[in-house]
């Protein structure tokens, strides 16, 4: 979200002074006008509709209602049954019956971010923001999704329909049976085209294409009686953010209001009528108050709106074009709603505030207010008190300082807990402060509880809901997560806090995996709940030393499936070392490789290293993994104290799948690197990105039992020995599966030059290097050509294999490009991809070489316009993609190329507006990434010498494929930590 920073001066729409004796930090002047009816509110705990937990019926205009307004979560807990709505994996169910090893009844794929979720009698109804899909008429659809769930039977969750919401929900509330949701539609949509008049769907572009392209806020009613979802109402305004608070009469809805190139801020206020028990909505009064609403902070700006009674609303806006550094001037208005459809405003209180966004919570008659934390900032803050019973004079009635800066407020009758962090260090701590505000005249600070290191954060300061508190057992529960100096990894899991007796003090803390969200007490334990695992935790000995009992992993990233017969294999790992250090090769029945109904694995084993990459010969598998070693380097600059160096290396493991089974067998190391190198491999192997140049590979099985990887890493050396790049082609031999061997050659000694993309032609092993012809202007530090016409020359290199322990070039032979593959069925045919300048476009080739000796013949050539991917040879044809741009919009194009005449190659194209790459070739079916993050497959069916032609779109189980594979008519899809997808490719499309 863009906005326009605009200057201090212009402040609120009314005329305002500084008060001559106003606080330096929080300042105030106000105005007033007689209301026409009795303002404020008496002074309660928390509410739904207010500031937070429990549920709240209201008194709003209109009379009382008896239906309850209930708070939505991530979660739930409904006896022994543990329902949560995960990122990764959607739903899940879990058997709680055994708390000590929660048991996974199954689950529901949902795949964008989730936002809420409510469970009644085990039907779940749940909300995701960032949804992609289909419409009813078989159009993309990019926003919004309210589903119910029938998770009566976990092991076999059924949909009961759903309904399509614009833009991100950012806030939910359920009355009755109704969800009431604001979400926020940015203008953008998923461009597309359509094939066939809505028969398939392909591609796109997030942006604004046609339509709206201004941002509005949009209020939904959702009715879910019996489960069956329904919208029921839609209300849509102009303007940005978006906070609701709910009754069980209205919806008081606040928007930035503020017109663009507008330097006056404004928020509208909206009085919206959901009395209606089946969810329809009546808007009724509105009213446009100075300064914008800040739509961000805590729950997404939340607690600056009140309106717990339903009839006296509280704002808190910012009063410029921009507030934020130094002092500030903020608008505290009050507005009287007695009459839904003729509010008044009452009064107008300027606060001016030092810092970001403040902290701020209302709570019944009061205020609770600090200024925005800076990290920089003073040893402490000031909390005041502001007392808002006479509506149409809101006052400061106390106010105590409190260490470090505060995030949020968590009140309870005459307390209330401050959140946030210590000030003055490199390293800061989450802290909470508890104040006793008995008297609001004088609050006083009761104590303080400091916890983590290595910025530590907690879930806590961005939601309340992760603020978890048992008063019956004095304690509160805080996610977190920090980075560690010592481990140089992210700690992450479950601090508890002992609070009873108006005293607070920091107990312990247990460490669990993934960015815990949520710690839960169940059944006299506490589980932490994150996108990863759910961890339980024995706390009932010690507080000071709780201790994780058991884990259930929820989400692996599964980088590959390989399917065999009745079963299949899923590799998976940590790719980024936070939380693991090796790989989980996990055997399921190949019905269960969704994983849907929490059957299990048939076998599973751990190997060493991250980030696998798998190789298929028959019952073997050959992973290659990334493996951390320590090697000394003292007096290197980046040393570790003990005087050693991380270096990273690639093992290759032999996996024996055989009788349903996952056993190692032999392993070998190859020769490590040290220092960091982002490529295709963590440690150094591969150009750039997971393939090298025109997505050739860094690593390729040859034979069938052996594998090649090319490394070329830099010019420096973590050690300091060598000037010169760490190159060489490595061969590691598999026919001995119990005792692989590796040996290694140096294709180039040219240290400047570019060599890789390694293919296989038939069985033959290519690599192409580059040979300088013209170096122009050399840039010695990076070997870049910085001239006006450098100039190469390409050659193609054989390997010759036949003696294993001494590889060697065969044959080198100058070629126009870089090779990317050629026909098994004639060994003296090489293809070859060109890439020139033709005027003000790009213009690749692809070229049909004749091999002749120490010769090269070009016998047959196309050219693609724009920018091509990797290329896949099968039989006598070939199929790669390209990407063009032009005058504001994109163009895939899927080639089909008809090689069985070498000399007159024919393109068989389908074009289609969007972005996509070819990413893998199944048989019959071609897959392109459909959408520019890859948000889906478009997948496409392809027959001799025809052009492709358009089967169906599948919306992937995240937003990438880590790799694709197939048995029989039904396509595995690897998608990271959503794991492994079926797509049935028999089924009839859409």
């Amino acid at each position: 979200m863009l906005r326009t920073l605009i200057a201090l001066a212009a402040l609120c729409a009314f005329s305002c002074s500084r008060h001559p004796g106003q606080d330096r930090r929080l300042g105030q002047t106000s105005f007033s006008s007689s209301p026409p009816g009795q303002g404020g509110s008496s002074r309660g705990g928390d509410t739904a509709g207010g500031a937070g937990t429990p549920a709240s019926t209201g008194n709003g205009p209109g009379g009382t209602d008896t239906r309850a307004v209930e708070e939505t979560d991530i979660y739930r807990l409904d006896g022994n049954r543990l329902y949560t709505l995960n990122g990764y994996r959607g739903l899940l169910v879990f058997d709680l019956s055994d708390v000590d090893h929660p048991k996974l009844l199954g689950r529901s794929p949902i795949y964008g971010w989730p936002v809420e979720m409510v469970v009644r009698a085990g039907v779940a109804t749940v909300v995701v923001s960032d949804w992609y899909g289909l419409r009813p008429n078989g159009a993309p659809f990019h926003g919004s999704v309210v589903r119910g769930l029938d998770a009566t039977d976990p092991a076999n969750i059924r949909s009961l329909g759903e309904a399509q919401l614009a833009g991100w929900v950012r806030d939910t509330r359920v009355v009755g049976d109704v969800l009431y949701a604001v979400s926020e539609d940015y203008g953008w949509s998923w461009g597309t085209f359509v094939a066939g008049g809505g028969a398939g769907v392909s591609g796109g572009a997030v942006g604004v294409s046609g339509g709206k392209s201004t941002a509005s806020v949009v209020v939904s009613s959702i009715n879910f009686a019996g489960g069956v979802v329904q919208k029921m109402g839609e209300r849509s305004y102009a303007g940005w953010s978006g906070v609701i608070n709910v009754t069980s009469k209205a919806i008081l809805l606040a928007h930035d209001a503020t017109e663009p190139g507008n330097t006056v801020p404004k928020t509208q206020l909206t009085y919206i009528d959901i009395s209606d028990a089946a969810g329809s909505i009546a808007e009724r009064g509105s009213l446009i108050v100075p300064g914008r609403l800040q739509g961000w902070g805590p729950d997404s700006g939340r607690w600056n709106l009140d309106f717990a009674d339903g009839r006296t609303a509280h704002l808190l806006a910012c009063g410029a074009g921009w507030c934020g550094n130094n002092l500030s001037p903020y608008v505290l208005t009050t507005v009287d709603f007695s009459s839904a459809d003729s509010p008044v405003r009452v009064s107008g209180l300027q606060l001016w505030i030092d810092g970001w966004t403040p902290a701020v919570r209302f709570d019944g008659t009061r205020m609770y207010l600090a200024p925005g934390g800076q990290w920089n900032g003073p040893a402490s803050t000031p909390l005041q008190i502001y007392d808002l019973s006479d509506a149409a004079h809101p006052h400061l009635a106390g106010e105590t300082q409190v260490p470090g800066m505060v995030w949020s407020f968590f009140p309870q009758g005459a307390s209330v807990m401050a959140l946030g962090a210590e000030r003055g260090s490199n390293s800061g701590r989450v802290s909470v402060n508890a104040i006793d505000a008995t008297d609001a005249a004088h609050p006083t600070l009761a104590g303080t509880a400091a916890f983590g290191e290595g910025w530590a954060w907690t879930p806590a300061a961005g939601t309340f809901k992760a603020f978890s508190r048992d008063d019956a057992q004095g304690l509160i529960v805080l996610p977190f997560s920090g980075w560690s100096a010592k481990t140089f990894t992210y700690r992450n899991g479950l601090q508890l806090i002992e609070s009873s007796a108006g005293t607070i003090h920091t107990a312990g803390a247990a460490t669990t995996r993934g960015w815990v969200e949520r710690g839960i007490f169940a059944n006299g334990r506490l589980l932490a709940l994150s996108d990863l695992a759910l961890s339980v935790i024995d706390y009932s000995t010690s507080h000071q030393a709780p201790r994780v009992v058991s884990e259930v992993v929820l989400a692996r990233n599964t980088s590959s499936a390989l399917p065999m017969g009745a079963r299949i294999a899923e590799v998976s790992s940590d790719f980024w070392d936070n939380d693991l250090s090796f790989s989980t090769v996990r055997v399921l029945p190949i019905g269960e490789a969704d994983e849907l109904h929490g059957t299990g694995a048939l076998a599973e084993t751990q190997i060493e290293g991250i980030n696998p990459r798998v190789f298929r010969n028959g019952d073997l598998a050959y992973v290659v993994t990334d493996v951390q070693q320590d090697v000394l380097c003292s007096g290197m600059s980046w040393a570790q104290p003990d005087g050693k160096c991380r270096e990273w290396s690639q093992e290759v493991q032999v996996l024996d799948l055989s009788g349903g089974g996952a056993r190692v067998r032999g392993k070998v190391m190859l020769p490590g690197l040290v220092g960091w190198y982002w490529g295709g491999f963590r440690g150094g192997f591969g150009g750039c990105f997971p393939w090298d140049w025109f997505n050739g590979a860094d690593a390729v099985q040859v034979e069938g039992d052996a594998l090649a990887f090319r490394r070329w890493l830099g010019s420096t050396s973590a050690l300091g020995t060598t000037g010169k790049p760490q190159q060489g082609l490595f061969i590691v031999d598999l026919k001995n599966p119990d005792a692989p061997a590796v040996s290694q050659m140096t294709l180039t000694f040219d240290d400047s030059a570019w060599w890789g993309n390694l293919v296989l032609v038939g069985s033959a092993l290519y690599a192409t290097h580059e040979e300088w012809i013209d170096r122009g202007a050399i840039d010695r530090g990076m070997g870049y050509p910085t001239g006006s016409h450098p100039t190469v020359r390409y050659w193609a290199n054989r390997i010759d294999l036949s003696d294993r322990a001494h590889p060697r070039v065969a044959s080198r032979v100058n070629v126009p490009g870089i090779v990317i593959g050629g026909p098994a069925s004639d060994p003296s045919l090489l293809y070859v991809t060109g890439y020139r300048w033709s005027g003000d476009r790009s213009v690749n080739s692809f070229d049909v070489l004749r091999l002749k000796g120490d010769a090269a013949e070009l016998i047959g050539t196309l050219d693609f316009d724009g920018w091509i991917g990797r290329t896949f040879v099968r039989g006598s044809g070939a199929l790669v993609s390209s990407e063009q741009w032009g005058n504001g919009a994109s163009t895939m194009t899927l080639h089909q190329l008809d090689l069985s005449d070498p000399a007159q190659p024919r393109d068989l194209a389908l074009s289609r507006d969007g972005w996509g790459w070819l990413v893998g070739v199944e048989g019959d079916r071609a897959l392109v990434t459909s959408g520019f993050g890859a948000a889906g497959l478009d997948i496409y069916r392809l027959a001799p010498q025809a052009a492709p032609v358009l089967d169906r779109f599948v919306r992937t189980r995240g937003y990438w494929a880590s790799s694709l594979s197939r048995q029989d008519d039904d396509l595995f899809i690897s998608s990271g930590y959503w794991g492994v997808e079926t797509v049935h490719l028999g089924a009839a499309p859409f």
